[in-house]
């Protein structure tokens, strides 16, 4: 990422002493050996054998504590599905929640632990459906494990939030890599609905144009809420995005709503596909990446196209420099008194990116406030302008 100039900067002013004790804690104990197989074990999905958990000083009974994750399960940290006998109480500097499953997510690709939290706090700024989360230092037999994100699993979330009855994560293209559904929802309600999600790839719908392609997308998916998804990965250049989204069925709206999910890549130089297609056909257009079939129709279709832009310019009026400022320093204020442990932050060493620090840290949220402050800044003089013209 180059470090581009703008004209105001971030200040970051380091919140006073911290009570230590009183930031997220996610403890239990495993047998040495079974301690010694989950750091080392690469790519399986193991089964914690352990009963009890403290969570913020509360000692509960496991139901389920397994590893989840595909790459990040390769690494010394790893991430894990927790589900308890009730509900755990987690804290941020601005809210509490409730959760009895969640994930403890490991961030062990996520540098300096803040690209997965920016992400989520601006998609919350422009009503996407957004999980709860908040860091913990997850700790086994007393050592800490390193830096954590709690999160709310988004299937769950979905079904008790919204009562969605039914949820999909999307693979590649129309691809269902998972489905979930509650007890409401049968056999030939589950078939229809995954025939309805289908109906976005579908020749019927992808071979239509203008008016008539927007409005049977529309009928099937909130595009306000997967637009401002797709403006955001532009605009923060999301390297790895088309096979990380959920979506709800929202019976009241008789549509799908998506959740997005895992922002590791998010500020990369090129997209997970690489630039050739896109240089071919697409160099001009604000979507950052090309993977998927419905977001190629998007982009080429000029009707479309220039929907999407109306959404993308709300983004950018909603995300000013302000509010970028806000969300980095929120961003910086929950991360800060963690750092300030050093067995927590010596974990970092066996992370993608290497041992990080306090230093390390600042640095990065400013650059990160430097180069989106700028971008957005001449994408908003651009759309002014005039310049971002849709062709026909």
């Amino acid at each position: 990422m180059l470090l581009a100039q703008v004209n105001d900067s971030l200040i970051l002013r380091k919140p006073g002493a911290p009570d230590i004790n009183a930031l997220n804690t996610v403890s239990f104990n495993l047998p040495k050996a079974g301690l010694n197989q989950l750091h080392h074990a690469k790519g399986k999905k193991l089964k914690l054998k352990t009963s009890r958990i403290i969570v913020n000083g509360d000692t509960l009974a496991i139901k389920h504590v397994h590893v989840r994750g595909n790459t990040s399960s390769f690494f010394i940290r790893k991430s894990l599905n927790i589900k308890t006998s009730k509900k755990s109480i987690f804290h941020t500097s601005t809210d509490t929640f409730s959760l009895n499953k969640f994930y403890a997510i490991s961030m062990n690709m996520d540098r300096n632990y803040v690209r997965n939290k920016i992400s989520f706090a601006v998609m919350k700024l422009v009503d996407v459906a957004t999980p709860s989360n908040c860091y913990s230092d997850l700790l086994i037999n007393g050592g800490s494990e390193g830096l954590y994100l709690i999160y709310y699993p988004p299937d769950e979330y979905a079904m008790k939030k919204y009562l969605a009855p039914f949820v999909i994560r999307r693979g590649y293209g129309e691809a269902m890599d998972k489905v979930y559904t509650n007890n409401d929802v049968n056999r030939q309600e589950e078939k229809d609905l995954k025939k309805r999600f289908r109906l976005l790839y579908a020749p019927a719908t992808l071979n239509k144009n203008g008016e008539e392609l927007y409005n049977e997308i529309s009928s099937l998916l909130d595009l306000n809420s997967y637009f401002s998804w797709l403006a955001f990965n532009h605009l923060f250049q999301n390297g790895d995005y088309a096979d990380e989204a959920y979506f709800m069925w929202r019976p009241e709206k008789s549509k799908f709503e998506i959740i997005p999910w895992d922002f590791d890549d998010i500020l990369k130089d090129q997209p997970h596909e690489g630039v050739g297609e896109r240089a071919k056909s697409q160099r001009d257009k604000l979507i950052y990446s090309l993977e998927d079939e419905l977001d190629k129709k998007i982009a080429s279709d000029p009707y479309v196209y220039k929907k999407y832009l109306d959404v993308y310019t709300v983004l950018l009026q909603t995300l000013t420099s302000e509010k970028l400022r806000e969300i980095l320093t929120d961003v910086f204020n929950d991360a800060y008194p963690y750092y300030l442990k050093e067995d927590l932050l010596a974990q970092s060493r066996f992370d993608q990116f290497g041992q990080t620090d306090l230093t390390n840290l600042e640095a990065d949220l400013h650059s990160i406030y430097q180069y989106i402050s700028f971008k957005a800044d001449g994408l908003r003089k651009d759309i002014e302008s005039g310049s971002l013209r849709v062709t026909h």
